[in-house]
């Protein structure tokens, strides 16, 4: 993947800011602290990951509203699509527009990332100088464990885990430990276990008792299932004899509505029908008689209204001259309106031409044209005239503060020359660092070689002492022989034996006194340079390379300075031109506007402004003079119409003026208007009654039909008989719902199988069940007095047993058990949990370093073999409690803790290189580096900024940098300045 262009809308600091990545993979941000280069990395992690709410917050602008932007990349399988988030719009999460047309989510944007997270992204593709932080806190030993944490996981957080994971699962199980819960919870189940045993031992005896008391409780059961037999058939018995009389009513109510006849037609609430029905008839008859003399009323006084009308069409011209009574009289305040704003226009073009005062008479203001284009070309004449006037102080002012500036670089230059250490001397220093460098490795190789001696020598005279001692036992075991034997001979050679071995233990010894005389001989002489006089001439060294670039500077800048003298020379003469085409513009004015001769040109834009105005009140003076004739001609011709409409009607009109003759006419028109309403009143109200009539009519006739109808439907012919069948019919069905009534009490009074054998029973048999009732009931008091006598059994047994039931010990001690027992296994639960969690880790690491950390270890010695220029040619990674160690040319191994920081930081920087570019292989990701080379001198500068053009070639990088000597280094690169979003290509 690699970044195309960066839109930011609104970002901390930057607001409407683009950065184009196109030209180059290797993109070198320049600016100085608080220049927002920090700003522009969280920017570009926000585009691709996101930000949590809380921590977008604190980018949001101070000087927009907007916060967010967008994000151009090109992938190797989606293309060229753009990233989009904002603040306010879904929560911040991102929409990816492809170019086919489509938009994708957050999901589709993780699938091209492959999964990757920010902090997966930031331990592995970014690095800055506060990385090494944590190792300057940390103890030496621990450096090289660190650099490995960052190698595997970019961060601490496998190690702090781990410690976790082993403080957890010791604080839970020991193996001959009291305090870890386990222990604890172990030696609590041996306790209560015992206590347990002694309960369980009293549990027989128990038994037993419950068995018995079980069986009564049986019995007992089974006799009060008889007594509720009884009390039930008892209660049967008792509900028929309740029910009884009851019965009797009811057999009775039967006779007699069985003597009326079965059939008996008569409509259904026919004598409370008959009765409405005359109740709505006769408010109908009386209502229609009111009506029937109210429509003759009305019709009388509306036809007296109509014969005192005019004819109509002196209605309608009357209508018409008073609809335009209205704007007659607006007409009148128009005309006084404008005479007074016709008076106001002439003096305030008086008052303003004064005021001007260029000569201009209200006449001329007839005659003059001032087209749009004058304003313009004023204003531009007058902006030409400022313009120039400051551009010559600004010139000016330039022109002083070039000769100033050249003549102080060139004083700095001067001292700086003087202060440069000549050639001769720097060699002399050079040379000082250099022996120092040769001495202090050949007191390395000497101390080597003194420990290689020892240890030969050692071995030497442990080899000679052993030959002594074999020949001194040799000798000693020849001489007991001769002795045994008896043998000369064997002395002899026991005594050859022993000078031999005698005289090679001499003789080593000799030797080794030489040799050793011999090797001190070549001891070099004490050093010469001491670490003060390297030091010292280090920092001279160190001062006069910056005292060059300091002049290199300065040169840079007498440059810069001549090319400005000689860009002002061309604004001097610019300017000139400009000044003399002005001129011309100015005498052109003159000749068009004669009066502009009398204006300063600085006011010819406010004089136009002014001269305007006075124009466009010219204008609207004659305007309102045209509207005032107009007025004054429709207000004469409504007065003549006026007149001559009063001498047609015959009316009176001496002295009257065209005000009161229009009253005269609104008030004929009003009385019109007035009659024209009753008469529609008269109208609306004989309409109405028609109506009424109509509709009383229509309800009589319908009452009527019901009222035959209901005679026919009885068979009646006049209303006596109807009402006489009617009351037959009520004392029929009264008798009906007594019937219903009785019946429905014995239904409530009586279950639903005796209510069916009780409603066909003989009056007779009351006797047989008052018999049945006494049976029954005694037979109740004998179960009830069994039932006591076992009731009081139980209850002594029941005693008993509660002597062994007082104590709870045993169910507390087993609940107690089984509550520690589950407590148990959750906690040996967990501990196999976390056991296994830490045996996965560690699996996981063991498997990390097989498959990636001989990878990552090859890419680290090639970058560090190529920063260091060749001077270290192996790493090896951490062994055990052993840290990082190199070797350097010279086949000497050096831990880590043993570097300069420097060297450290050259390392590390190899370190992240390495496993950026082996990780890269899944996640092709732009590298970015946060001014990571602030411990680096010029020329280790140069060799990583060589060593990061060249992964460029596979993998894009961004270096954010606030040293100038990063970016003097950095030639290959594209340099953008964070204060511009132009590219800046680097010579």
């Amino acid at each position: 993947m690699q970044l195309k262009e960066a839109t930011i809308f609104g970002f901390g600091k930057w607001v409407d800011y683009t950065i184009d990545f196109t030209d180059h993979n290797f993109i070198c941000i320049y600016g100085n602290n608080e220049s927002g280069k920090t700003t522009i990395q969280q920017f570009l992690l926000f585009m691709l990951f996101g930000m949590p709410p809380k921590k977008r917050a604190d980018y949001r602008p101070k000087t927009s509203s907007k916060m967010g932007g967008r994000l151009t990349v090109e992938d190797p399988e989606a293309g060229i699509y753009t990233i989009e988030r904002l603040h306010d719009v879904r929560n911040g999460k991102a929409v990816c527009y492809t170019p086919d047309g489509n938009e994708h989510g957050e999901t589709w944007l993780q699938e091209r990332l492959n999964g990757m997270t920010k902090e997966t992204y930031q331990s592995i593709f970014t690095f800055s100088a506060v990385d090494l932080l944590d190792i300057r806190h940390m103890k030496e030993d621990d450096v090289g464990e660190v650099l490995l944490g960052i190698g595997m996981t970019g961060s601490n957080s496998i190690h702090t885990l781990e410690k976790q994971l082993e403080a957890e699962l010791g604080d839970l199980f020991k193996p001959f430990g009291k305090k870890p819960t386990i222990n604890q919870q172990l030696t609590s189940m041996d306790t209560l276990y015992s206590s347990l045993q002694e309960y369980r031992e009293t549990k027989d005896e128990y038994r037993t008792k419950r068995e018995k008391l079980n069986q009564l409780t049986t019995e007992m059961e089974q006799l009060q299932v008889q007594l509720d037999e009884a009390k039930d058939a008892v209660f049967r018995l008792d509900k028929k004899l309740q029910a009884f009389p009851v019965l009797k009513d009811y057999q009775k109510v039967k006779e007699q509505y069985q003597s009326y006849p079965e059939q008996l037609t008569f409509p259904e609430n026919g004598i409370e029908r008959l009765e409405q029905l005359n109740e709505y008839l006769m408010p109908m008859k009386s209502e229609l008689s009111v009506l029937q003399h109210n429509l003759e009323e009305y019709k009388t006084k509306r036809d007296a209204i109509r014969n005192d009308f005019y004819h109509s069409d002196v209605y309608e011209q009357l209508e018409t001259i008073i609809q335009r009574k209205q704007n007659w009289l607006d007409c009148q305040q128009e005309l006084h309106r404008y005479e007074e704003a016709i008076q106001k226009l002439a003096w305030q073009i008086g008052k303003e031409l004064n005021q001007l005062n260029a000569g201009i008479s209200v006449d001329d203001l007839t005659s003059l044209q001032l087209p749009f284009s004058a304003e313009k070309i004023w204003n531009q004449v007058k902006r030409d005239h400022d313009q120039i006037v400051v551009m010559k102080e600004q010139l000016e002012r330039e022109h002083k503060q070039l000769l100033k500036e050249q003549a102080y670089l060139n004083e700095q230059k001067d001292k700086l020359q003087a202060s440069l250490t000549d050639e001769a001397q720097e060699h002399a220093l050079q040379e000082t660092i250099r022996q120092y460098h040769r001495e202090e490795h050949m007191q390395w190789d000497l101390a080597e070689q003194t420990n290689q001696w020892n240890q030969l020598k050692q071995r030497k005279e442990k080899n000679a002492l052993n030959w002594l001692v074999v020949g001194i036992g040799m000798c000693v075991a020849l001489m007991v022989a001769a002795v045994m034997q008896g043998a000369m001979y064997l002395w002899g050679i026991a005594g050859i034996i022993f000078f031999v071995s005698i005289g090679q233990w001499a003789v080593r010894k000799q030797s080794f006194r030489e040799f050793e005389k011999m090797f001190t001989s070549k001891h070099p002489q004490s050093s010469q340079v001491t670490e003060e006089m390297k030091r010292e001439a280090e920092q001279l060294l160190s001062e006069n390379e910056q005292k060059k670039q300091e002049l290199s500077i300065v040169q840079d800048k007498l440059q810069s300075n001549e090319m400005e003298i000689l860009k002002w020379e061309e604004k001097q003469s610019g300017l000139d031109q400009r000044e003399n085409r002005l001129t011309k513009q100015i005498a052109n004015q003159y000749r068009q506007y004669p009066f502009l001769e009398r204006i300063e040109i600085a006011y010819w834009p406010a004089f136009y402004h002014t001269l305007k105005h006075v124009l466009d009140l010219q204008q609207d003076k004659e305007q309102q003079e045209w509207e005032y004739d107009k007025r004054l001609q429709e207000s004469k011709q409504f007065e003549n119409w006026t007149q001559r409409t009063f001498r047609d009607m015959n009316w009176e009109d001496t002295g009257k003026s065209v005000e009161d003759k229009l009253a005269d006419m609104e008030h004929v028109l009003q009385k019109y208007r007035d009659d024209l309403a009753r008469m529609e009143q008269y109208d609306q109200w004989i309409a109405e009654t028609e109506a009424r009539r109509r509709q009383v009519q229509k309800k009589m006739r319908v009452y009527e039909e019901a009222w035959t109808q209901l005679m026919t439907v009885a068979g009646t012919d006049t209303q006596e008989e109807y009402l006489k069948k009617g009351k037959q019919l009520k004392e029929k069905q009264e008798y009906a719902n007594r019937m219903s009534e009785l019946d429905n009490q014995l239904a409530r009074i009586l279950p639903g199988d005796d209510y069916e054998t009780f409603i066909t029973m003989e009056l007779s048999e009351e006797h047989v069940l008052k018999s049945a009732y006494e049976s029954e009931s005694d037979r109740i008091d004998e179960l009830e007095r069994t039932i006591e006598k076992k009731r009081e059994l139980r209850a002594d047994m029941n005693a008993e047993l509660a002597a062994l039931e007082t104590s709870e010990s045993y169910s507390e001690a087993l609940h107690r058990f089984t509550i520690e027992q589950e407590k148990l296994e959750s906690l040996a639960e967990e501990w196999a949990v976390l056991k296994a969690a830490k045996e996965m880790l560690t699996e996981t690491k063991r498997n990390y370093r097989r498959n990636y950390m001989g990878q990552v270890t090859d890419k680290t010695t090639y970058y560090f073999h190529q920063l260091t220029q060749k001077a270290y040619n192996a790493i090896y990674p951490p062994e055990e409690n052993k840290p990082f160690r190199v070797e350097a040319r010279d086949g000497i191994r050096y831990d880590v803790n043993e570097l300069s920081q420097a060297t450290i930081d050259q390392l590390y920087v190899s370190l992240r290189l390495g496993i950026s570019e082996v990780m890269s292989e899944k996640h092709r990701l732009p590298f970015i580096i946060d001014d990571a080379f602030v411990h680096f001198d010029p020329s280790r500068t140069k060799q990583v900024i060589a060593l990061l053009s060249e992964v460029s070639q596979r993998q894009q990088i961004i270096l954010f940098t606030c040293k100038t000597s990063v970016v003097e280094a950095a030639t290959d690169a594209s340099l953008i300045e964070s204060d511009s979003s132009v590219r800046i290509p680097l010579p």
